[in-house]
């Protein structure tokens, strides 16, 4: 369907009013509505009932069935580990090994790069484990979901063994194919690995705004905030006020941090086996073939399923758990998430608004025309960066600008791989900020924040690196290697997040106004 400017009209409308109104469900349910009245030519009761059809053929998606089932058994088995009092005991063991703000933030950015094959699961077990943590040294809630989503998202663009790379390498794979290239698509992703400069930056800079204090913006304001008044955030994930704890009625104290660690342990050993498992690797033994057959969400629904079952049964045996007293932790566990369904739900109809309408389609033809050589991978990296904010579909991007890049770079005669990469980054910066975007609700699940409040302070991170590695793109229109592009960004960022930092730091906001926003919170 080719209705013009009107294609961007529904997923615009919802970011502005998300991000003017700081209420995600209602944006997110006037921009799907709108987007069905433009489809059905403007007819009240009719676009209602296309929102429907749109929303109930969403969730009835086979993949996304398998996203709310992981995120549903999830969240039961953060109830569990709570209801064991593992995540408390293994927060107190850390605590004892942890000893300033600074190191609690160190490890949630450490787990969140061992927890690289899935950045579902990166954000809500991350979250699971450090919150607590995070909480006890007075890290504000922001500063946690953003660390979570820039290593969740970051982790799984540049490391050859996650969830995303089996979806990547095959259109990688079919875009070779179609121009008639003979190379292998996971030793081109493996390529595209050290060109991908925002998805490093958005790593990187994690490490260098916690140990060289280097907040600025609106994630500066949240840290004062909770430096001078102890208030963790303004509003917890699903609008509450913001000491809201949903397991804290369920929680007992005889927990070890053997009682979290047993079970995702063997939750993250069971995901990789299962995703080789998928991949065909038991019956070839070819680890590249593996990645790229596997099918994520599959073999997580496995391993958490197992994991479950497990710490039930882990529970009673050391009769810290009853079976029925952790079937309704379970299920206060899975109550917790409801609102992430909710969120998610209408994210991808807002998705299956645009792909009715040709969003993604309209925002391509944009990029159609006569570029120099040298400015076209980052033209790609720009519109890939546009169009995954203005939709939330990372993977719907990859899908449409991948198939576009690769012939484009080839017939032009420019590096390939930096143009794949440019892809891969732009991506990955929509998956960082953009209201839409599933990892982002996640990541703010997680951290139990409220989403928008999130969104507003992860933006202007994720905006610096996107702005250096555009410089990283440049130049590597000129040259073929990735070394000095990346020297290059390298320097260039650092310099960046100190002038920042001197202009847009914590010292431009007034202790007054810290003291007045957290009274009016509080109220």
């Amino acid at each position: 369907m080719e209705v013009g400017f009107w294609a961007i009209v529904p997923p615009l409308l919802t970011i502005v009013l998300a991000i003017a109104t700081k209420e995600v469900l209602l944006s997110l349910f006037i921009g799907v509505y709108t987007g069905c009245l433009i489809i059905v030519g403007g007819h009240p009761l009719g676009g209602f009932e296309k929102m429907i059809e749109i929303i109930i053929a969403k969730l009835t998606d086979p993949w996304n069935m398998q996203v709310l089932i992981i995120v549903i058994l999830l969240g039961g088995m953060i109830g569990l580990l709570t209801r064991s009092g593992g995540s408390t005991a293994f927060g107190n063991l850390l605590g004892r090994r942890i000893t300033t703000k600074k190191g609690a933030q160190g490890t949630t950015w450490l787990i969140g790069l061992l927890i690289f094959f899935d950045d579902y699961f990166n954000a809500l077990t991350n979250g699971a484990i450090m919150r607590p943590i995070s909480d006890k040294f007075g890290v504000s809630r922001e500063k946690l979901s953003y660390i979570i989503d820039s290593t969740a998202v970051g982790i799984c663009l540049v490391v050859p063994l996650s969830s995303w790379v089996a979806f990547i390498c095959s259109l990688i794979a079919d875009s070779y194919a179609s121009a008639g290239v003979d190379q292998d698509a996971f030793q081109a992703f493996l390529l595209c690995i050290p060109f991908n400069f925002y998805a490093w930056l958005s790593i990187i800079m994690v490490i260098i705004v916690v140990y060289l204090g280097l907040d600025y913006g609106p994630m500066a304001k949240a840290e004062k905030r909770t430096m001078l008044t102890g208030a963790l955030c303004d509003k917890t994930f699903s609008g509450g006020g913001a000491d809201d704890d949903d397991f804290s009625s369920i929680e007992q104290k005889n927990g070890t941090a053997l009682d979290l660690l047993a079970p995702i342990l063997l939750l993250i050993c069971c995901a990789l086996i299962f995703m080789l498992y998928t991949g065909g690797f038991f019956e070839s033994f070819n680890v590249l073939d593996a990645v790229n057959n596997m099918d994520g969400m599959l073999a997580l629904t496995y391993a958490v399923s197992i994991a479950v079952i497990f710490a039930i049964i882990f529970y009673a045996v050391r009769r810290l758990s009853k079976v029925g007293d952790s079937i309704a932790a379970f299920v206060v566990g899975t109550k917790s998430m409801l609102f992430v369904v909710i969120l998610l739900a209408f994210a991808w109809s807002i998705g299956g608004v645009g792909d009715e309408l040709d969003t993604a389609g309209y925002v391509a033809s944009l990029f159609v025309g006569n570029v120099p050589p040298f400015l076209v991978a980052v033209i790609i990296f720009i519109f890939s960066c546009i169009m995954t904010f203005s939709t939330g579909a990372t993977w719907g991007t990859y899908a449409i600008m991948i198939p576009l890049a690769v012939p484009l770079a080839i017939a032009m005669d420019i590096n390939v791989y930096a143009c794949i990469a440019a892809v891969i980054g732009g991506g990955g910066f929509g998956n960082h900020c953009s209201p839409l975007a599933d990892t982002a609700i996640l990541s703010s699940a997680a951290a139990n924040i409220r989403h928008t409040d999130h969104i507003k302070t992860q933006i202007p991170y994720s905006v610096t690196c996107a702005c250096v590695a555009c410089v990283g793109f440049l130049i590597s229109g000129f040259v073929d290697h990735w070394i000095l592009p990346m020297l290059v960004v390298l320097i260039l960022f650092l310099a960046t997040v100190f002038v920042l930092n001197r202009l847009f730091g914590a010292g431009k906001y007034r202790t007054e106004d810290q003291v007045d926003s957290a009274s009016e919170s509080q109220e």
